[in-house]
């Protein structure tokens, strides 16, 4: 698909995804390539560029996390648009993945091995950074429950 690229960087494997939207359609690569990875010990999965994953591809990554866990490697997520890290702390993701906004911000975690899980208090730190603000129209969506 070339949408999800492996780059090895100060001996962490980051997969970056080239994706606006990352859907199911990408889960099953996400997934593959981050098993793929159960030879190094610290994974890096870059999310920088997107906007939206659904819950198919968020479910693959919390698959991979967690085979990837059980061989001791660890896992942290770079979320940069501010939209993307407001539904994250919607989904209470934070008991799961480390967020940071830049590659070089989870490497150097990594290098004072300072990567562990993260409180929803340090999302919400993370969500109110200041950055530039982006003007998305999204459709909306009304739920008939």
């Amino acid at each position: 698909m070339n949408s999800i690229h492996r780059i090895l960087r100060n001996g962490a494997a980051i997969e970056r995804v080239d994706l606006v939207r990352a859907t199911i359609n990408e889960a099953e690569e996400i997934k593959d390539n981050l098993l793929n990875d159960i030879n190094f010990n610290k994974i890096i999965v870059d999310l920088s560029t997107c906007n939206y994953i659904d819950s198919t591809f968020f479910g693959a990554l919390v698959f991979a996390y967690k085979m990837l866990k059980q061989r001791g490697c660890a896992m942290v997520l770079v979320v940069s648009k501010s939209l993307l890290l407001r539904s994250f702390i919607y989904k209470e993701i934070a008991s799961v993945f480390k967020v940071y906004h830049s590659i070089s911000e989870a490497l150097e975690a990594f290098n004072n091995n300072n990567y562990g899980s993260v409180s929803n208090n340090n999302y919400h730190s993370l969500a109110s950074r200041k950055e530039p603000v982006k003007i998305v129209q999204l459709p909306l969506q009304i739920n008939s429950e």
